[in-house]
């Protein structure tokens, strides 16, 4: 999917709850899938420095571990602390 071929943003805010999650699950499935065939790491266009902010990483990382119910003991055991 080109950026071009995205939704605007102002049509992202109108749409309802329950779409805008599938969609994004569907996107995020694909990021996923992408990862996990290359285990080099992410792909080369993955600058996540300049497309979210750290308060956005964040807040969509915690729903997304609450939603798995992922807990504090399983998190720090995936990154060996």
């Amino acid at each position: 999917m080109r950026p071009e071929a995205l939704p605007a943003p102002s049509e992202l805010e109108s749409l309802p709850d329950g779409e805008l999650v599938e969609q994004l699950a569907a996107l995020v499935r694909a990021y996923v899938a992408r990862l996990q065939a290359s285990p080099s790491g992410p792909p080369s266009g993955a600058q996540w420095g300049n497309r979210l902010t750290a308060t956005e990483s964040v807040l969509f990382a915690v729903e997304l571990l609450r939603a798995a119910e992922v807990t504090s003991f399983e998190l720090a055991a995936m990154f060996d602390v």
